[in-house]
């Protein structure tokens, strides 16, 4: 059990040092931690712009999968994020609401929530993290679906899901709040979709091979009806290359993003697109890797 508590705050620490924000913050020089993210914008369109102005419920799904080289320490991450904007926000200027949720293959599930400043619109500066154990190893060379559903009208999540050979467990998040990590002066709402991995060098035992795949993303929101709309899908086949954002200072642009596309989410992300023959679908997939260098 002490062991067990140390290796926990280990990787506390990683990630702690590994806040996600969208801007890109070029490469960590010494490489104790990394963070490689694509994330997609999705802001036109009748029912996504009806849910920006009011919203309410939303899912992204991704399916992930790792070899069996990757050690324990890495951890894979679905996101999904509400950009309020600076243009008539809903709570206030800037506002980001994470929906971040993680899991390492050893079955260790890590949900980023929020607090009482961040609730009044001060930036977290430090993630406050909710440990779940799913009481199983994931498999290596094996497919899993991960999905995670929030209601953003009252930032809060609201269920953690994964789906694989002899796994399904869904997780109640329902008590736990969003988290708001970063002031984002983009002109107007969007909403934000990420596939990532983590990696610190503190919580290392050994190299490994930390590369993780990822293929058919999607997302959508709750409809009046209570079924789901999909607003966004991505399975890395009408894509060839992740590039940078479009950042324009002091102000971003979200009409400067093409809709749907990945792009890098931050300068030191190692994320690429790569023909596999093990894809979910297609031929492509979505590589993530968190190597840090010796």
């Amino acid at each position: 059990m002490a062991n067990r508590r140390r290796s926990i705050c280990a990787v506390a620490f990683c990630l702690l040092a590994c806040a996600i924000a969208i801007f890109p913050m070029g490469h960590t020089r010494s490489q104790d931690s990394r963070l490689s993210a694509a994330v997609a914008f999705t802001s036109s369109g009748t029912n996504i712009e009806r849910f920006l102005q009011k919203p309410g419920k939303g899912y992204v799904q991704v399916y992930l999968r790792f070899g069996t080289d990757m050690a324990d320490d890495v951890i894979m991450t679905i996101d999904q994020e509400l950009l309020e904007g600076i243009s008539h926000p809903l709570s206030f200027k800037g506002a980001d609401w994470m929906a971040l949720v993680g899991v390492q293959r050893s079955g260790i599930v890590w949900v980023a929530t929020g607090m009482q400043e961040t609730e009044r619109g001060v930036p977290s500066k430090d993630r406050a993290w909710k440990i779940f154990d799913l009481k199983s190893r994931l498999q290596p060379d094996t497919w899993y679906k991960v999905r995670t559903e929030v209601d953003f009208s009252r930032h809060h999540f609201h269920s953690f899901t994964i789906e694989g050979p002899g796994l399904k467990r869904v997780l109640d998040l329902n008590n736990l709040t969003l988290d708001y990590p970063n002031y984002m002066p983009f002109d107007s709402r969007s909403m934000t979709y990420y596939v990532a991995a983590i990696r610190g060098r503190s919580m290392m035992k050994r190299e490994g091979t930390p590369i993780v795949y990822f293929d058919d993303v999607e997302a959508g929101i709750e409809a009046a009806n209570g079924q789901w709309d999909m607003v966004f899908t991505n399975d890395f086949e009408k894509q060839k290359e992740v590039t940078k954002q479009p950042v324009t200072l002091p102000t971003i642009k979200i009409a400067n993003y093409e809709q749907g596309t990945w792009y890098l989410e931050r300068e030191e992300a190692l994320f690429k697109i790569e023909e596999a023959s093990f894809a979910h679908s297609g031929k492509h997939i979505g590589v993530a890797d968190v190597h840090l260098g010796k």
